[in-house]
């Protein structure tokens, strides 16, 4: 019998983007350890396995987690090869409530999100596109893919090089799709288009606790206090 679910698709909402803090290094470990204070407004974390490879988690995390173990050619940290990618997910699937995986890791990390599911946890598959903003056609076929591949939540993050490729964000944001979708810019429009995505209906907002990781995004602790500020209450 299906465990009862412990995964996050329940806090989603295309009106109230969720605004997620990213652990990818110790200062941000350190805050998210320390909890309190210094997380208000932020609604989950992001605990990147990858870039923490080696280092100590929290025996409780304050705020429910999303785990991820990012493929090298997707921005992942230390060239981590799958054997050691998979063991990192699957020892994360005892404490998280979602897992983060590449759309192009998903057939042979298959088990992985087979087991996510099984445990209650919502499954992200995710696409990073750090040169361009792929076509409106070709972004719809990845998130056909991602939903027949298991996935709860499509996540798709891609380098803005002029103002068509927001727009273009912005339409495949606005469109339908089998399941929630988040997309998401980078670069130096990035902040922009996080904002201006979240309030098209993308339910989730990321922020770094810590230090910046990538260009384009904002500092968690801010996020909320923003978006409340363009969203309409």
């Amino acid at each position: 019998m299906p465990k009862p679910p412990r995964g996050i698709l329940g806090m989603l909402s295309p009106t109230r983007p969720l605004v997620i803090g990213t652990v990818h290094e110790p200062t941000g470990l350190a805050i998210a350890r320390r909890g309190g204070r210094s997380l208000i407004g932020v609604d989950l974390l992001e605990a990147r396995l990858d870039c923490l490879h080696g280092k100590k988690f929290p025996e409780v995390w304050p705020l429910p987690v999303i785990a991820t173990a990012r493929h090298p050619r997707e921005g992942g940290s230390n060239s981590l090869p799958l054997t050691t990618r998979r063991i990192l997910l699957e020892s994360s699937l005892e404490w998280a409530s979602a897992i983060d995986v590449e759309l192009r890791s998903s057939s042979q990390l298959s088990t992985v999100v087979a087991g996510a599911h099984r445990e209650g946890l919502t499954v992200i598959l995710s696409h990073h596109d750090f040169k361009a903003t792929p076509s409106l056609r070709q972004l719809d076929t990845l998130a056909v893919r991602a939903a027949s591949e298991g996935a709860d939540v499509f996540k798709v993050a891609t380098l803005l090089r002029d103002r068509s490729d927001l727009v273009r964000l912005i339409e495949f944001q606005s469109r339908a799709h089998d399941v929630p979708v988040v997309a998401m810019g980078m670069g130096v429009a990035g902040r922009f288009s996080r904002i201006v995505l979240g309030g098209l209906g993308a339910p989730l907002c990321y922020g770094w606790l810590g230090r910046p990781q990538v260009p384009g995004q904002w500092p968690a602790s801010g996020l909320r206090a923003l978006l409340n500020e363009v969203l309409p209450a």
